[in-house]
């Protein structure tokens, strides 16, 4: 039988957008079937990309404003670089951390799968609307953090999916309301679904980190802070949707300090 961690270093290296989907999918399907083993991996873990889009500086992005057409499509632009790099995100989380249990693997495989559901949402609306993806130029941050916290499971969960992915609990809802503004119902129905998932996805990362506080008995809350003022540049700014960041499972310290930002 072939080895999760094999297949999802496969999944992860593929460029080709299409094969890449389809990949995860069979993935998917198959470490719920049973048909994977958790057997050690054997293939380098790299990231594949297409050539497209251009990766440039944040501060080099042209802002676009949102009343024009253009600028519109490249706010969805900008969302679908996000979840396809949530794909690779959860891939190298299944891969690269070999020794967690089962249901962590249960967790990442499905968030997986689920980020190549969103990003195929997008990428179908940007045809749509006259556009493909890599059109427009990007940015690699959440990527670079991923890099930057390879080489601790708990730092991962930490900083990735607690807060860099935990920033679309709080903006997704006005976007969804500025999208209908201009009457683009179907975009702000493919964020209601992002946002129902992404709940979830920003919860597995609250699981998985307190579980790796207990075990390594550790205080979760100053261990987030540090963390944080480690690998994170300048502050984390809201304002925060506490009702969201509530349902994926923050607590009620990390509540009351995110009001005090």
């Amino acid at each position: 039988m072939t080895s999760l961690f094999d297949s999802a270093a496969a999944c992860l290296a593929e460029r080709d957008i299409t094969q890449k989907l389809a990949a995860t999918a069979r993935l998917a399907a198959a470490w719920q079937n049973s048909e994977l083993t958790l057997s050690p991996c054997s293939l380098p873990i790299d990231v594949g990309r297409p050539e497209k889009p251009e990766l440039v500086d944040a501060r080099q992005l042209q802002q676009r404003g949102f009343g024009l057409a253009v600028g519109r499509a490249a706010m969805i632009h900008a969302i679908a670089h996000i979840e396809f790099n949530a794909i690779n995100l959860s891939l190298d989380a299944v891969c690269r951390f070999t020794a967690m249990p089962r249901a962590y693997y249960d967790d990442w495989v499905r968030v997986a799968a689920e980020e190549a559901f969103h990003f195929s949402l997008l990428s179908s609306h940007l045809q749509h609307l006259g556009y493909q993806y890599g059109d427009f130029p990007a940015h690699n941050g959440l990527w670079e953090m991923v890099q930057e916290t390879s080489y601790d499971v708990l730092a991962r969960m930490a900083l990735v999916p607690r807060v860099l992915e935990a920033r679309g609990l709080d903006v997704t809802p006005g976007l969804m309301q500025k999208f209908a503004e201009f009457g683009n119902t179907r975009m702000s129905e493919i964020l209601a679904i992002i946002l129902r998932d992404e709940i979830g996805h920003v919860a597995i990362g609250n699981r998985w980190f307190n579980y790796l506080c207990t075990a390594r008995q550790l205080d979760p809350f100053p261990t987030f802070i540090t963390l944080l003022k480690q690998h994170f540049i300048g502050e984390i700014k809201g304002p925060f949707s506490i009702p969201n960041r509530e349902k994926a499972g923050f607590s009620a310290k990390e509540l009351a300090w995110f009001c005090e930002l």
